[in-house]
């Protein structure tokens, strides 16, 4: 019997009894299929979360330590006055950086390195985009991405201006007074710079700004000890790019600044980097101030107690474990070079390596790269 029969011989109080039991049904089907909806989505959701956090649970143990370090920061900030860290000043974006072609260029003394048949390509989980690591013993290429490619070296420049100033400041004028300039102060500041801590009118030791350059990457005592060297600022870059020359690597690295400021010509290369810091580590006042972790300046008209400064990568990698311990360090960033590093370390079997890295994603995934480069081709 048809259900159109059956509604014909029902009573009004049926009619309406079906008419409800029928829409009840109706919607018990209807969020029946919700709830299996909503409750597929809720598993897809919960595998594609599972997968991301198996894959990325080194990526939130990094931001849980930028966190903790950041919070570091502010306070040694608000107890010392002292800013440890600070990005350039915004500037318009430059062509997309390019490999450079390898160049046939005399290098300097031991200056270099060559590849072997053993050199690799660095992978894994290496985050930046171009790196190099060097055996400084055997003077090899151990393994490589990129190391060619055209960089913003950003703050990694200051090893160049420790090591100028160094081959042209006698040891027995270290302990010279000299008093922070205002036209250093302000050069730093408008480019953007970090401040080593120091101010203006202070009398600081010509030692005390090798230390204020590196360690906190001071852009006002590179500016001020590039005064003390040459006169001016200019000058001491002509210097630099002239030291470039006798290294053999001015073919692919220039200088405009002794800080680090991004310009179209302020240009290097991850090797290039690296052939600087060899010849930094073979100077040695400026290994000693490279491989320092916390410095006390010497007591000044300002701060009679000095001022005490760090260098963070050195602080932030020696508990990693990789097959060696670090030895010295410098970091750079602006907005165009993204966070690159040039560190050194000593392997367990004695040997020195020197590693380069640019265009990382942070701070501490840079720290990271090195210590997985390390960890993976240094013996």
């Amino acid at each position: 019997m048809s259900n159109n029969f059956k509604n014909r011989n029902m009573s009004s109080e049926e009619r309406r009894e079906y008419r409800r039991r029928k829409k009840m049904i109706r919607r018990i089907q209807v969020y029946s299929e919700m709830a299996l909806i909503i409750i597929g989505l809720i598993v897809t959701a919960c595998l594609i979360i599972s997968h991301i956090k198996g894959k990325d649970d080194n990526s939130l143990k990094v931001a849980a330590e930028e966190q903790v370090v950041a919070e570091a920061e502010a306070q040694e900030e608000k107890a010392t006055g002292l800013k440890v860290s600070a990005k350039a000043a915004e500037e318009p974006k430059e062509e997309e950086t390019k490999e450079i072609e390898e160049e046939e260029a005399p290098k300097a003394g031991n200056y270099s390195a060559k590849e072997s048949e053993e050199t690799v390509q660095i992978g894994g989980d290496v985050v930046s985009e171009s790196a190099v690591l060097i055996n400084n013993k055997t003077k090899t290429i151990v393994a490589t991405r990129n190391a060619t490619e055209k960089i913003v070296p950003a703050s990694m420049t200051k090893v160049m201006t420790v090591l100028v100033a160094a081959n042209h400041i006698p040891a027995d004028k270290l302990n010279d007074k000299v008093v922070m300039s205002h036209e250093a102060i302000d050069y730093s500041y408008a480019g953007g710079g970090s401040t080593s801590g120091f101010v203006e009118d202070e009398e600081v030791t010509v030692k005390d700004l090798f230390y204020g350059t590196i360690l906190p990457s001071g852009g006002d005592a590179a500016a001020q000890l590039a005064i003390y060297v040459a006169g001016d600022i200019d000058s001491f870059v002509k210097m630099m790019n002239e030291e470039c020359a006798s290294l053999g690597i001015n073919g692919t690295t220039h200088f405009t600044n002794p800080v680090g400021f991004h310009s179209k010509e302020h240009y290097s290369t991850p090797y290039d980097i690296a052939v600087i810091m060899m010849a930094a580590l073979d100077n040695e006042l400026c290994k000693e101030v490279i491989t320092t972790k916390v410095y006390n300046s010497t007591a000044t008209n300002v701060n009679p107690e000095g001022i005490t400064i760090s260098n963070w990568f050195l602080r932030r990698i020696e508990d990693k474990e990789f097959g060696g311990e670090i030895e010295g360090a410098k970091t750079g960033y602006v907005d165009e070079s993204g966070s690159c590093a040039v560190s050194s370390m000593i392997s367990e079997s004695g040997t020195e390596y020197i590693c380069c890295t640019a265009h990382s994603s942070s701070s501490w995934r840079c720290i990271y790269d090195h210590v997985d480069i390390y960890k993976s081709y240094a013996k």
